[in-house]
Order: structure tokens, then C-alpha cells, then sequence
């Protein structure tokens, strides 16, 4: 699929709704207090009404995500309506609950949240029908459309072909197969220009299976994969069963439950948390940074690590070794100070030496408490990174390893499911397995565990050394 595409019409629609539900109450606001002659029972200020409203706005989105309001579109105006009627009732009940309980309240008067949810339904459904009938014409003009690769060319394959076609949301790219209909006789003409957005696999007589080279193929590329089984029976765990464009009944192979909204609020999630973090460890930030500056000569060590697709990024720690050691991957360091036999040690060790002779006392110090680590939350702020991922590595520790394409799914992460699963007493192969696992049960529940459990062992001493 167009992930990117998908992600970002996400994104449209919940700044849409942010603005759309602001301005609702903002102009039931100035409707009660200026235009209104009644006397309001409380003074709020236009500026403190504004600002409580703002910091409301991420409970309102989450709860507009919890009732699905940002899942896949729903079929007719009626499921449409229905949603955007229960986001306003939702958002009208916390805020009259924020201000039940607020020493100070939030609406100067009993009919503001009531015109805020009129208001809402109308803005919420003039910008809702403005974003659809946008992607509506960017579709009619085929951009934004999803390529399709349909692999089979048997009767049902065909005819799978000719509905896919009538949708204007998707477009066939090829179709593979050995009959007059098929586009291409093989997978790799089909994609040799460049790869789809969306491989269907229709099972035939010759392949009833999964195809794993196509499997293959759509993983290394970050595509999404389908299959048509001939008779549906036992599913595995990657595998989800679906009805495609509502009566083909597929098998569809998700890598990560990472997509659509989850992807929108973890983001936002780690721009709000390192937004915070950074301006209230800015004191920490400065001092580390001039004592690096007249200890080492350097403030900061860079390096270039691997993050969601494959991309690379600089990865920005704290400098913890000597300026002749800085930016050298552990097995030079070792190599360069003439101590070879301590590269397998520290490895096996899960990545740790007690008496590295690479750092002195100083260095140890920012290691064990993690202060090195805390210039990543600008990685974070930045995008390369995410707060909770599989761990960045070097594009040289996974170039020959055959599950980097499953880590690569989702961004790399600050901290992770292995460092807090005692990554010293594992090996570098079950820490990469624990990278897979996070990304093939990835849930904000999970992150949250993660978060904590680090927190706890960065307090308590037991976090990286």
C-alpha cells in the first residue's frame, strides 16, 4: 500500500479536526460572550479559554482515534455522519467533566459547550467532506493511486483484475501470469521499472502456496502483500483475514501493526515527550556539553546508524572516548589500542565491558547513568528516531543478517524491548530476535512498559553501562 500516502491523508484529517473542533468552540465562545446581551455567570478571558483549549485539543484526537474516527473510511455518508456526531458528543462530555472539576472553570457559561457541539458537527463535517472530495479528485486525476502487481492469471484472477479496475483508489500495474490476458510472464518484468505499492497473490493450481520469493520480494521493499488462498483454513499469526474491497475474501501479510493512526500517535507521542524532556534536561544538556568540550575537545560523537526503510541517519550520543577513538566502530577501537582479543568479549558480553579501556572514569560515569544518551531526544524530535524502537545499529552489523528487513519496518528506538530484557546475559542474535518481536506485536501499551521499565532501570543503576 501507499503508506506514505495513507499516512499522511491520516495526519490531514486529524489537524483538520483539531482546527475544526478550536474553532467550533472558540466561535461558541465569542457567540455567548460578545454577541450574546445576557450576563454570563463566570468570567473567562478570551486568551485563558484559548489556552485551556489548546492543551485539551491531544485528549480530544485521542479520543476521536479510540471511537475509530481515523480507521479506514467507512462505506456511505450515513457511517460518516454517525462518526463525526459521536467524536463532538465525546469531546463536548470531557471538556463539561474538565470543567466540572477545574478549580478555575473552563466555559463561562452552560450554553458554550452546547454551541461548541453544534458548531463542531458542522465544521467537523465541512472539513471532513473538503479532505474526502480533495483525495477524490487527486484520484480522478491518478495521483495517489495504489499500484497493483496481481500474480495469477486464472479465471478468478481476472476477475479479481476487473474489479480492482473499477475502483477509482487502485490501479493494475501488471498482470502475471502465462495467459493472453496476463501484462508479463514473469514477476521480475513486471517490477523491473518499479516496484508496486501492492502485490496480490492469487493461488493457482501450479502455486497453491505463498510464493516466498514475492513474500520476500515485498518485505526487503516495504510493500504490502496479499494472497488468495484456494481454500481458507488455518491462518498464521502474520497472516489477517480480510474481505478486499468487500466480497474477495485474502490473506494479508502485515509486518508490523505499526500503520495508519498508530504510526500518527506515535509520533506525536514522541514529539510531545522529547519536546519536554529536552527543555527540562537543558541545564544537564549544557554542563555535559562544556565538560566534554574542555575533557575530550568534542562535545558530541556521531555516527551513522539504520533506521525505518533501510534509510541511515546521524545517530548523536555524547562523546565518551578520546577524540582518536571517536566515530570508530568498537571492533577498530579495540584494534587501534592493540587489544583485538577483547572484540568477541565484548560482544558476547552483550556489547559491555566492565573495565573498558576505551573510557576513563568520566566516561563510565555518563555511560552508566545514560547521560551520553540524551542528546538522541533531538534524534527523536528530529524524526529519524522513535523513543521506543529496535535498537540503531551500524549498517554493518545487520548488512548480512536475513531478518534486517523485519526490524526495518519501524523506526529505531532510543531504548527497546531488548535493552530491557537483560541485554547483557543475551547474545547479539536473541537481542535482534527481540527487535523482531517488537515489531511484529508493536502496541502503545507495549511502548509504555517499555518507557517505564527503562526509567526504572536508569534510576536503580542497572540501565547501560
Amino acid at each position: 500500500m501507499k503508506n506514505r500516502a495513507s499516512l499522511t491523508f491520516t495526519l490531514l484529517l486529524v489537524i483538520g479536526d483539531a482546527l475544526a473542533v478550536l474553532a467550533a468552540y472558540v466561535v461558541a465562545y465569542i457567540v455567548r460572550v460578545k454577541v450574546s446581551d445576557i450576563p454570563t455567570y463566570q468570567t473567562v478571558p478570551a486568551s485563558e479559554f484559548l489556552l485551556l483549549m489548546l492543551l485539551l485539543l491531544p485528549f480530544i484526537i485521542i479520543l476521536f482515534s479510540l471511537i475509530g474516527t481515523y480507521r479506514a473510511a467507512p462505506q456511505g455518508k450515513l457511517a460518516i455522519f454517525g462518526r463525526i456526531f459521536f467524536g463532538a458528543s465525546g469531546a463536548m462530555l470531557f471538556m463539561i467533566m474538565i470543567h466540572y472539576f477545574m478549580v478555575r472553570p473552563l466555559f463561562p457559561s452552560k450554553l458554550v459547550p452546547i454551541y461548541g457541539f453544534l458548531f463542531s458537527i458542522l465544521f467537523l463535517s465541512f472539513e471532513r467532506s473538503a479532505l474526502y472530495l480533495m483525495r477524490y479528485f487527486r484520484r480522478r486525476r491518478l495521483i495517489g493511486l495504489i499500484d497493483v502487481v496481481l500474480v495469477g492469471d486464472n479465471k478468478f484472477a481476472l476477475g479479481l483484475a476487473e474489479l480492482i479496475r473499477s475502483d477509482n483508489s487502485y490501479k493494475i500495474q501488471a498482470i502475471v501470469g502465462s495467459s493472453k490476458s496476463a501484462t508479463h510472464k514473469t514477476f521480475a518484468g513486471a517490477t523491473r521499472n518499479f516496484p508496486p505499492d501492492l502485490i496480490i497473490q492469487v493461488a493457482t493450481h501450479d502455486t497453491p502456496d505463498v510464493d516466498r520469493q514475492l513474500l520476500d520480494f515485498a518485505e526487503k521493499n516495504y510493500i504490502e502483500f496479499k494472497f488468495v488462498p484456494r481454500e481458507i483454513s488455518e491462518i498464521s499469526e502474520r497472516l489477517e483475514l480480510e474481505l478486499f474491497m468487500g466480497g474477495v475474501p485474502m490473506m494479508s501479510v502485515q509486518p508490523t501493526p505499526l500503520l495508519g493512526w498508530g504510526r500518527v500517535a506515535k509520533r506525536l507521542f514522541d514529539v510531545v515527550v522529547s519536546g519536554v524532556a529536552l527543555v527540562i534536561l537543558s541545564p544537564i544538556l549544557l554542563v555535559v556539553a562544556i565538560i566534554n568540550r574542555l575533557r575530550f575537545g568534542g562535545v558530541l560523537f556521531r555516527q551513522q546508524r539504520l533506521t525505518r526503510g533501510n534509510q541511515t541517519f546521524e545517530l548523536l550520543k555524547f562523546q565518551t572516548a578520546c577524540n582518536d577513538l571517536t566515530n570508530m566502530t568498537p571492533e577498530e577501537a579495540f584494534m587501534k589500542i592493540g587489544q583485538p582479543e577483547l572484540i568477541k568479549k565484548y560482544r558476547d558480553n552483550g556489547d559491555f565491558l566492565p573495565d573498558d579501556p576505551r573510557y576513563n572514569k568520566l566516561s563510565r560515569f555518563l555511560r552508566k547513568t545514560s547521560i551520553d544518551e540524551l542528546p538522541q531526544f533531538f534524534n527523536v524530535l528530529r524524526g529519524d528516531i522513535s523513543l521506543v524502537g529496535p535498537r540503531a545499529l551500524i549498517p554493518e552489523e545487520l548488512a548480512d543478517y536475513k531478518g534486517k528487513h523485519a526490524i526495518l519496518n519501524v523506526k529505531s528506538g532510543i531504548t527497546g524491548f531488548a535493552q530491557i530484557s537483560g541485554r547483557r546475559d543475551l547474545s547479539w542474535e536473541q537481542r535482534r530476535k527481540l527487535d523482531i518481536y517488537y515489531v511484529q506485536n508493536w502496541s502503545f501499551g507495549l511502548d509504555i512498559q517499555i518507557l517505564f521499565k527503562t526509567a526504572w532501570q536508569v534510576l536503580t543503576g542497572r540501565g547501560a553501562k
